[in-house]
């Protein structure tokens, strides 16, 4: 982390303990693999997968459980950075969101499909109804499951106090 951008940029030559052997870009290329398999593993908590059955990665909500998860997080970020520059894959993808967050996209609705169909859908069907008529009673606040503890989160100030109405539903859903 000590290295300046302009270091991170220059050309690579990667050796590997106990190998012989010159880099002219296969052991650069296995060591990106390699590594971007190490770091991105969700069972250091980091990062989850996106959804039951889409195995593309996201942050993991419970990254704070490591106290040090923003500097690893730079230093991934800086590792991701070196691959695109260098044209390197890495071992994984990531979830649309996070691509377009990386890039400073606006995030939309339809977004949420590749992650989570379930609840686009939902969020979909409280947009095309009225919730009134059909007796839902939603508060702008959400309950989440993080490491086996349930915690509520407001969406906005004072959020488990105010009810989702047919006027304030697009609110609720953007």
């Amino acid at each position: 982390m000590a290295l300046k951008p302009y270091d991170l940029r220059r050309r690579l030559y990667v050796i590997f303990r106990g190998e012989e052997g010159l880099d002219y870009g296969g052991l650069a290329r296995e060591w990106f693999f390699l590594l971007s398999h190490e770091v991105l593993n969700p069972m250091y908590c980091l990062f989850e997968y996106a959804g039951k059955s889409n195995y593309c990665l996201q942050i993991n909500p419970a990254s704070a459980i490591n106290p040090d998860h923003l500097s690893y997080f730079c230093f991934i970020g800086r590792f991701i950075a070196m691959a695109l520059f260098h044209g390197k894959f890495i071992d994984t993808g990531f979830s649309l969101p996070f691509y377009k967050r990386m890039l400073n996209k606006k995030l939309i609705l339809k977004d949420l499909e590749s992650i989570d169909p379930e609840f686009y859908n939902s969020l979909i069907w409280i947009r095309d109804n009225n919730i009134e008529e059909c007796g839902l009673e939603m508060y702008f606040s959400v309950d989440m499951e993080i490491l086996g503890k349930i915690t509520s989160h407001d969406l906005k100030p004072d959020g488990t106090n105010v009810l989702v109405t047919e006027e304030n539903k697009e609110e609720y859903i953007g």
